[in-house]
């Protein structure tokens, strides 16, 4: 039994990688929750601080590594402009990006990867992400990101 669970284990992965390329790897972004995620990556890459704080609810919480921010407020006085540096300083391609909604509740999962210098490092690296939008008064509005590389 040890053996047979040992090579499923070891072996687990290997049949989805090709499973992964013949998936279809973009899905929901013509939905309106989808245009909002989209609005809100642009907004960050152009560097228009207004239009990304719009994005969010006032009670975001945001993960990144071990570090969390509780608040839009909070993510503006601590990680906003450098997220918005950086993400004018790299050029970062999406690898997948799917958009499901559940009523006035809509996920976002994305893989992308990051390539470029910032702040005179090289840069290359596979990211995820995760957002959680919530329909506010016929807006869709980020309630939660987590952002892992």
């Amino acid at each position: 039994m040890s053996i047979a669970l040992l090579s499923f284990s070891t072996f687990a992965h290997e049949p989805l990688k090709s499973i992964e390329h013949s998936a279809t790897h973009f899905s929901g972004l013509d939905t309106a929750a989808g245009r909002s995620v989209l609005a809100y990556h642009e907004a960050l890459s152009n560097g228009q601080a207004d239009d990304v704080m719009s994005a969010l609810t006032s009670e975001v919480i945001i993960l990144e590594g071990s570090r969390i921010e509780r608040s839009a407020e909070e993510y503006r006085q601590h990680h906003l402009h450098g997220d918005m540096r950086f993400s004018a300083a790299v050029k970062t391609t999406t690898i997948e990006h799917h958009v499901r909604v559940y009523g006035d509740t809509a996920v976002s999962i994305a893989r992308s990867h990051t390539l470029g210098t910032y702040k005179g490092k090289q840069i290359d690296k596979q990211g995820n992400e995760t957002l959680v939008l919530n329909l506010i008064n016929g807006h869709w509005k980020i309630s939660h990101i987590h952002w892992s590389h």
